[in-house]
């Protein structure tokens, strides 16, 4: 999947919960965290063939990087168990939507064995293109009804401005 759409996912999900502007922060990042391995880019086109979907895309990087996070962040306990939902749906999300044959290495390093499944479609697809207009018009419904953007934490500026254009452009 496209990481818009993995960065949407962890806001819509951090809006449905209680919680404050730098955890809804925190599970966009989370959500984004496994393609870290997509820097592999940097050692060529098959570096990301070999190592994209293996490095951070496993089991034990979603709980190192899950319990890692919760220290400097101060979050609750249960946040921890919410990050590591929040990683395990983009392993999910990439299942389906990266691409026939493009497997997970949920196992690694203690195995190399690749999950797939049969009923996964290209990244060019209309179901990812579905995910990320649902997951647009859910976010807008929440800058809408909650009256915060996915830039609450990061750009407070960016994201006042961004509600004063709604409030402006709402119908009266």
């Amino acid at each position: 999947m496209h990481l818009l759409t993995h960065a949407l996912a962890g806001w819509c999900v951090g809006c449905s919960l209680p919680m404050s502007p730098k955890e809804r922060a925190l599970c966009i990042g989370v959500s984004l965290l496994p393609d870290v391995d997509g820097l592999s880019i940097v050692g060529g086109v098959q570096a990301v063939y070999d190592y994209h979907h293996v490095l951070a895309h496993n089991l034990l990087f979603a709980a190192a990087s899950s319990l890692l996070i919760r220290w400097p962040a101060r979050c609750r306990p249960l946040m921890v168990l919410l990050l590591m939902a929040l990683f395990h749906l983009h392993l999910l999300m990439d299942l389906f939507g990266s691409g026939p044959g493009w497997g997970i290495a949920y196992f690694w390093p203690f195995l190399s064995t690749e999950y797939s499944t049969r009923y996964s479609w290209q990244i060019d697809a209309w179901q990812n293109y579905a995910a990320l207009a649902t997951l647009a018009v859910w976010t807008i419904a929440i800058a809408v009804w909650q009256k915060r953007t996915p830039f609450e934490f990061v750009a407070p500026r960016f994201d006042s401005a961004i509600l004063a254009s709604v409030k402006r452009s709402a119908p009266r």
